[in-house]
């Protein structure tokens, strides 16, 4: 992942608070090789790339991947969606192409999510929030 351009998608998800509404991929279960989360404030395509993860801005609905089946009542998203992004970051010292999401605020029982391109698949693991 070139972590400037990439996290930049995320990040502006994060300043604006953004909420998560729906979470789709190209089939269920965690290991998915499209990623689609929508938020109030727009959609994020989310797919491994040649050195980590792709995460792209979506404007309109007609241009994502067809075949999408929703995962919202799958782990870990059922438990985060209505939840604003708080906060974006690579994880230090840990696999190339990662990226951490924060959802909801330090003292408002976080969760954590992490994405990792895994071979042609994007990794979904929801992680134990810091403290």
């Amino acid at each position: 992942m070139a972590l400037q351009t990439e996290l930049a998608v995320f990040e502006r998800a994060a300043e604006t608070k953004g909420k998560l509404l729906r979470v789709e991929g190209d089939r269920p279960g965690p290991t998915p090789r499209q990623l689609v989360l929508t938020f109030d404030v727009g959609r994020i395509l989310i797919r491994p790339g040649g050195d980590g993860l792709s995460a792209t801005r979506v404007e309109d609905r007609s241009a994502l991947p067809e075949g999408l089946v929703a995962l919202d009542e799958e782990e870990p998203w059922w438990r985060l969606l209505g939840s604003p992004l708080a906060r974006v970051w690579a994880p230090e010292g840990g696999l190339a192409g990662g990226v951490c999401l924060q959802f909801r605020a330090d003292d408002r029982a976080p969760r954590i999510v992490s994405l990792w391109a895994q071979g042609a698949s994007v990794s979904v693991r929801l992680e134990n929030p810091p403290g």
